[in-house]
């Protein structure tokens, strides 16, 4: 596989990602999320991936918005790091919320296909 096909392919994956986040599709999130994930929001909590998809489920973060207008992709063999800048549109716990981020996800690629296994982002000040 190119190195090009690689980077199409996990574009692909972090196009579905996002999207499930904006459906609150917690069905293809599960597939996407490795068992392990470590989230790290904006504001410094963390959330495992059960904690993560269940914040989702009920509806204490509901994504209404998010653009990515610059996104880096590395493939190091079965490992992707992707990292960018975001501006997301959120309600948490029904208080909206706008943050402008950069961000930082690792995907490893396992039986189960691409999944990511961490996320960090970064509030950009101002």
């Amino acid at each position: 596989m190119t190195a090009e096909t690689e980077e199409r392919e996990i574009r692909s994956v972090e196009d579905r990602r996002y999207r499930a986040l904006l459906d609150g599709d917690t069905s293809t999130l599960e597939q996407l999320l490795g068992d392990g994930l470590v989230y790290t929001h904006s504001t410094g909590t963390t959330d495992s991936k059960m904690a993560y998809l269940d914040g989702i489920n009920a509806k204490r973060v509901s994504y209404r918005n998010i653009e990515r207008p610059q996104e880096d992709i590395q493939v190091y063999g079965d490992t992707a790091v992707v990292s960018g800048r975001a501006r997301v549109d959120v309600l948490v716990n029904d208080v909206p919320r706008v943050a402008n981020l950069r961000y930082l996800s690792v995907l490893i690629k396992g039986p189960k296909g691409w999944q990511m296994v961490a996320f960090q982002a970064t509030p950009i000040p101002g």
